[in-house]
């Protein structure tokens, strides 16, 4: 069983990350039911998407005396931040079942950055230390994370690194270029981490160059909670080209893949991201990607031909970027166009599905203690 923060639409990447795993171990024989404040979903793999709201055919979170852990092989704690995960490793531990911990990037030091975030730490010394302390294993998503979480390096002897699995969904033939300017596209949770903040002034100020050409910076997301403020700045500093910044809010199902289809390049400027599924499902799309160093998806990218740099994120590397990307259009789209609806990565999903399965102690390669 997987518990997680929230398994439905609009809450980020790890709801993904969670059903196209269990897809995955679906094709293994390995059913992953999912717990969470939404409710609870049974054989997640089975999904064809995201619920809008899950099913309640067993407790949400805050009634959970009843719920029976004996029938499963392991609890697999998937993010941060989440009490109740505390609560059902602790209860998981006691009955003798396996728990794994992943924390999906939300360990990280980029999120303990503002003054605001002191009051996590009381937290994080107690809660998440206690849940690394008893799980019995710990997967990072990248070797990136595991160096840039808080406390890993006291669980190295039990962390281990494994990608998250990606596929897109079926696309048809691309369409001939859309008329109008060079289009750049951004899409995330909005929040400081992310750099929507860098990349929206280094626009701004590209587009006030004279030998800039006309572009449009289209950004879709909506503010994290708390992070309302940061979202109003960004609002602030696209304001000197009203036309050209253009806030499309939260996109979902065949309106996200529209997105991706109308962009020329899209643009991820954070300052960390544990793993990266937006820049893969822009290249699905068959689009270039300017993306940071701080994005773990490129340690199993196998070519980084459509891919530009932005360095660290600064105002200055984005600004290079974006030259980059207007003096060689053509070139980055062609390259990337040849990875339209194909696997970007280096590790086959039937491979890491397999080796989740042995993390999991489940499924064909069972995993015992010492392997």
């Amino acid at each position: 069983m997987t518990v997680a923060h929230r398994f439905s639409l609009g809450f980020g990447g790890i709801p993904e990350s969670i059903l196209l795993l269990a897809r995955e171990l679906e094709k293994l024989g390995v059913q992953l039911d999912v717990q969470s404040k939404d409710g609870f979903v049974e054989a997640a793999g089975r999904l064809d998407r995201l619920p809008q709201s899950a099913l309640q055919s067993r407790p949400a979170f805050g009634d959970l005396k009843g719920f029976d852990l004996g029938g499963y092989d392991c609890v697999f704690i998937a993010g941060a931040w989440n009490p109740k995960g505390w609560w059902i490793a602790a209860k998981a531990r006691r009955r003798g079942v396996r728990v794994v911990y992943t924390p999906k990037g939300n360990l990280a030091r980029a999120e303990f950055r503002r003054a605001r975030d002191i009051k996590k730490f009381p937290y994080l010394a107690s809660v998440e230390f206690s849940l690394l302390a008893m799980s019995q294993r710990v997967i990072f998503s990248s070797a990136l994370e595991a160096r840039s979480s808080l406390l890993a390096g006291l669980f190295r002897n039990k962390s281990i690194v494994l990608p998250e699995p990606f596929v897109g969904p079926a696309l048809v033939e691309s369409q001939t270029r859309r008329p109008g300017p060079i289009r750049f596209g951004f899409m995330a949770e909005i929040a400081p981490r992310k750099g929507l903040a860098e990349l929206t002034s280094a626009f701004v100020a590209w587009q006030a160059m004279k030998d800039a050409p006309p572009a449009e910076l289209h950004v879709a997301g909506t503010p994290r909670p708390g992070s309302e403020g940061y979202y109003d700045k960004v609002k602030r500093l696209a304001a000197p080209v009203p036309t050209r910044v253009v806030f499309r809010g939260a996109l979902r199902g065949a309106h996200r893949e529209d997105f991706y289809e109308d962009i020329d390049y899209f643009v991820c400027p954070t300052r960390f991201e544990s793993f990266g599924l937006t820049p893969l499902e822009a290249l699905w799309h068959g689009k270039p990607v300017m993306v940071t160093d701080k994005l773990g998806a490129l340690e199993f990218i196998s070519d980084r031909r459509c891919i530009i740099n932005l360095g660290d994120g600064n105002k200055t590397a984005i600004l290079e970027a974006f030259a980059a990307a207007v003096k060689d259009s053509t070139g980055f789209s062609a390259m990337a166009h040849q990875w339209r609806m194909r696997r970007v990565t280096d590790i086959a999903n039937d491979q890491l599905a397999r080796e989740f399965a042995r993390e999991l102690g489940v499924g064909p390669t069972m995993w015992t203690e010492g392997s």
